[in-house]
């Protein structure tokens, strides 16, 4: 249980900023040491994956780290999946046993009816829901030799994350206990989050997301206390801050957009807050300094990493707009030519390639997409374009991946054109992201009925909307085309869909 290890030493309250519900650390260490027997003893076998399915909840971390006590490996998955997409994902991640929240109760069982290789579904809290038990069920008081027994380590996948791809479907992304273990050594840094266990931290951002749950088990290992929300309802996230004195608040920028701009913001006082850390998509520069500002000159920094990396690539010891920062400790990284793959020096724009320990392992059964991220000599291709100045600080310029960022959530348009191209009266179709200035980017589809149909785009709106999660609702409409513009190879050529925009 090598993960565990850092966490231990610390005492801190999970708190519900809700309901006000509390779990000290005993509690989350013991429930780690006997729910992890208790799936043990239920039978649970070493390397079964168990897919957590519900909102932010002050159990998830205890559920988390009791798989991986459990040598379980551990996916979660969005609890506003449909049942369709929740199926996929439980059936990609080949998950054994889900544990979910009750709201996430009926979704759950209509995506996993027949599956043959699902064990058991628990539900969080002490409650059961029809023939459902909760997860507290499972908890059994467990020997000392339990304790000092060593679960996943090293190279074990503990993590199963799923980031969106530019082609296909959503992959899963193998992270290790190596690579949480490398996260959680710089975490609490100066020069990235910069946290003691005197900090109070705001968990809102989404645990199935990386960041997420960055930030849920760096407050573990600092000790910080953490104030749990389930989801954005505008008075509860500020009157959770001012209540609960958050000094440390990691955003997606929607969340700093709101901060920065919001009416509402001024009715409640928010000087506890000293620190902000903003990732998942660009925050422009503009909105960093209003928010900083409008926040009595609050540090206001933004962060860059991807799923692959564990997130925690570039950290910032300064509020320089723009900057993601230099390297982290644990990291190496340089700037290549996107044509020849030389590597250029400072102020050059080329692609940001990363190697080390914050490298994932892989992407789950793909070997092939694994290949063409991670080079022969371990060179993982953001697919991002940047440059970094002569103090080695790095810039984030454009992207070349195609994934478009909706309030920090990746969505790939392959996932919905191949959803599009089920439609009856469909012949074609592209998506592209259109620029938001409250969402960063929303989809947009352009598409080619098939000869004599008629579409009505808001009946194709809502078509799309009751298949998909919320972030991959077409928000920037339908327009439609008599062809989608591709290459020889029949790859959409999404550039000249951007240039529609300005006709």
């Amino acid at each position: 249980m090598s993960i565990l290890r850092p966490i231990i030493p610390y005492f801190v309250p999970q708190i519900d900023g809700i309901t006000g519900a509390t779990l000290k650390f005993s509690e989350v260490v013991s429930g780690i040491y006997d729910l992890s027997y208790g799936w043990h003893s239920v039978g649970l076998a070493a390397k079964e994956v168990i897919c957590i399915v519900a909102p932010n909840h002050i159990q998830v971390p205890v559920v988390f780290l009791a798989g991986i006590a459990a040598a379980a490996p551990v996916t979660l998955a969005n609890p506003l999946f449909t049942p369709d997409e929740l199926r996929r994902h439980i059936m990609d991640s080949q998950s054994s046993w889900i544990v979910c929240h009750p709201l996430c109760v009926p979704s759950v069982q209509a995506a996993s009816k027949d599956l043959e290789d699902i064990k058991g579904i628990y539900v969080l809290g002490d409650s059961a829901i029809g023939d459902l038990q909760p997860i507290t069920s499972l908890y059994k008081d467990a020997p000392d030799d339990w304790k000092q027994r060593q679960g996943l380590e090293g190279n074990d996948v503990v993590h199963i994350v799923y980031s969106s791809g530019t082609t296909g479907l959503p992959k899963g992304v193998e992270l290790t206990s190596s690579n949480w273990l490398a996260v959680l050594s710089v975490d609490g840094r100066k020069e990235y989050f910069d946290v003691t266990n005197k900090d109070t931290s705001l968990i809102i951002l989404p645990l199935f997301h990386g960041f997420g749950m960055a930030m849920c088990l760096t407050s573990l290992c600092y000790g910080l206390q953490a104030v749990v929300l389930p989801r954005f309802i505008p008075e509860s996230f500020l009157k959770a801050i001012h209540s609960y004195k958050v000094t440390l608040v990691p955003l997606v920028p929607p969340l700093a957009i709101f901060l920065a701009k919001h009416d509402a913001v001024t009715k409640f006082d928010l000087t506890c807050v000293s620190n902000i850390v903003c990732g998942a998509a660009p925050l422009s520069r503009d909105i960093q300094e209003l928010l900083s500002e409008r926040l009595g000159g609050v540090r206001v920094r933004q962060g860059f990493g991807l799923t692959e990396t564990t997130l925690a690539t570039f950290s910032s010891e300064t509020n320089l707009p723009g900057a993601v920062g230099a390297v982290t400790a644990h990291c190496e990284a340089k700037i290549v030519d996107m044509k020849t793959g030389n590597s250029l020096g400072p102020g050059e724009d080329g692609e940001i390639c990363i190697r080390g320990p914050l490298v994932m392992k892989g992407y789950l059964n793909n070997k092939a997409a694994t290949e063409d991220m991670i080079d022969s000599k371990g060179w993982l291709h953001t697919g991002d374009v940047g440059h970094y100045d002569e103090n080695g600080i790095f810039f984030i310029v454009d992207r070349i991946k195609e994934l478009i960022k909706y309030k920090g959530f990746q969505v790939a348009p392959a996932e919905l054109e191949g959803l599009l191209l089920t439609h009856d009266d469909i012949a074609d179709a592209g998506v592209i992201g259109i620029p938001d200035e409250i969402a960063g980017e929303i989809p947009k589809a352009y598409i080619v009925p098939k000869p004599g149909k008629i579409i009505v785009p808001e009946d194709l709106i809502n078509w799309v909307a009751g298949k998909t999660a919320p972030h991959k609702h077409l928000r920037g409409g339908v327009e439609f085309l008599e062809a989608i513009p591709r290459s020889p190879a029949g790859k959409i050529l999404r550039g000249d869909l951007r240039k529609l925009l300005n006709v």
